[in-house]
């Protein structure tokens, strides 16, 4: 995980928005920036402060109050992953212990024993996260009824075999959309026209990212409804969505467990 000094992440906030900022970054440093990018790993200081510029500039909030935010949503979406662990048993490495898995595996990529099995086209798979470091679970949305296509850390947004898929049966569950087979079919055929883009690590406002380009699992899913369907699958509605707010959506109906 990248780690920044507060000199370097004062300086980046003074780079971005000019020197009369440089006393608030200070500030923001010593209560939620810093805290923030502790829980956000591989999203440097730079990245996090434009994306938070550009929400400021949109909404009229102060930086401040929205680092505060994304630090309550990201704490809040912790607290459910260890919540969801100690109640499905589910071992968690503390952050730098050893483990068995690494890369992708670790992230939602591969790590599990237990084939996710067919579904129908549109249809989503949520499986626990792996890890203590970053414990946000995972989903995958069905492009056919033996295809996923998700987003991973070792190879962005990419195609799988349901055979392939292995999962962590503890916790694991396929879902539905509400919404007609048109724009379910239409979401799975926009989350497959994004295949080869990279993976992005900065879940705490993947809302208000771009729809194209570098996407992490949720956004990939939380888009292509978005998009093709006008459904927002965002349990909470906060600054970032999650794996576990698009699995909790009102607009979804659980099909089976894993």
């Amino acid at each position: 995980m990248k780690m920044k000094t507060v000199s370097t992440m004062a300086l980046a906030f003074g780079v971005l928005f000019g020197s009369n900022s440089f006393a608030s970054a200070a500030e923001t440093d010593n209560s939620y920036f810093d805290k923030v990018l502790s829980m956000q790993p591989d999203v440097t200081s730079e990245e996090l402060l434009s994306s938070v510029n550009e929400i400021s500039i949109n909404t009229g909030e102060s930086k401040d109050a929205i680092f505060e935010k994304i630090y309550q949503e990201l704490k809040s979406d912790q607290d459910k992953g260890i919540k969801e662990s100690k109640s499905l048993k589910v071992t968690i490495p503390e952050k730098g212990q050893s483990t068995n898995l690494e890369g992708d595996e670790i992230l939602g990529g591969s790590g599990g024993t237990v084939s996710v099995g067919s579904s129908t086209k549109g249809n989503f798979y949520y499986t626990p996260s792996q890890t203590a470091y970053l414990n946000h679970g995972h989903v995958g949305m069905y492009y056919s009824s033996t295809t996923i296509v998700e987003s991973v850390p070792s190879d962005g947004v990419r195609t799988i075999s349901t055979t392939k898929r292995k999962v962590d049966s503890s916790g694991a569950v396929v879902k539905s959309v509400d919404t007609t087979t048109a724009k379910r079919t239409a979401a799975a055929d926009w989350a497959y026209s994004q295949l080869g883009e990279s993976y992005s690590y900065n879940f705490a406002t993947n809302r208000s990212t771009s729809h194209t380009g570098a996407k992490n699992c949720s956004k990939l899913i939380w888009s292509a409804y978005k998009l093709k369907a006008s459904l927002d699958l965002d349990v909470d509605g906060g600054l970032g969505v999650y794996p576990r707010d698009v699995r909790d959506a009102s607009a979804t109906t659980k099909v089976r467990n894993i």
